[in-house]
């Protein structure tokens, strides 16, 4: 899977950089891997529905805004999906592109594959297979609490860590 393949690579570079050389420290923060990537992210009053943003024009540094009335967990993915949208558009090479992407209620239902990509990319990122798969054999009980507790270190929400631990195979 691409996505997945991607958040793995940027794991190793942009957030081994952003966290002093530490890849496993959780929970993974997308604002420093964004920044430590040049790109500006910011908490904004966003228009109503719209959870979050990609703003790249031609020859200037791209820009992610996320909604600040989000809750924190939220905030988080919407930036870890923006830098999904970046990292695929960055990937062939064209450093002149022009962009403006809105994540909102349409987009967040998963049936455009850029949207697809976006969002495995920022579970990959948020919840490294790796990570979850050695935290998820360690748990006494992988129940719902299990997994709510996981949540909790990732810093993700508990239904967005119950969906990964089901597409890793594990409930």
């Amino acid at each position: 899977m691409a996505a997945e393949e991607d958040a793995r690579e940027l794991l190793k570079t942009a957030w081994a950089a952003a966290d002093g050389g530490e890849v496993g420290s959780l929970p993974v923060d997308p604002f420093a891997i964004a920044q430590a990537l040049g790109i500006k992210a910011y908490s904004a009053n966003l228009a109503e529905g719209v959870s979050g943003m990609l703003v790249k024009r031609a020859g200037e540094d791209a820009e992610i805004y996320v909604h600040s009335s989000d809750s924190q967990n939220r905030q988080r993915f919407t930036c870890a999906h923006e830098l999904g949208h970046y990292v695929k558009r960055s990937a062939a090479g064209d450093i002149a592109w022009e962009y403006v992407e809105r994540r909102d209620l349409l987009t967040s239902q998963g049936t455009d594959p850029d949207e697809i990509y976006a969002n495995q990319f920022a579970a990959a990122l948020l919840m490294p297979r790796e990570a979850v798969l050695a935290r998820y054999r360690e748990l006494e009980n992988p129940s719902l609490s299990g997994a709510a507790a996981l949540a909790v270190e990732f810093g993700v929400s508990a239904d967005a860590m119950q969906y990964r631990i089901k597409n890793l195979g594990l409930g």
